[in-house]
């Protein structure tokens, strides 16, 4: 398939207790530090992370096999 321009999103920072259920679930950094946040981006009405981190998550196995 081929690569589209991807605009990378901006993190919110938002923490755990910020997360709703139309906020990006994505987590950035080591939990164990204070500065770990999750993306809070507007989800996609499909799941859990919005657009940008959907892509990363959910590769077709034939995707994640070549990157190897």
């Amino acid at each position: 398939r081929p690569v589209e321009n991807v605009v990378v999103p901006i993190s919110r920072h938002l923490q755990l207790v910020e997360l709703t259920e139309r906020t990006c679930k994505w987590p950035n950094g080591d939990p164990l530090s204070e500065e770990f946040h999750f993306c809070g981006n507007d989800a996609a009405e499909t799941g859990p992370y919005c657009k940008y981190h959907a892509r990363i998550a959910f590769q077709p196995a034939s995707e994640r096999r070549r990157g190897r």
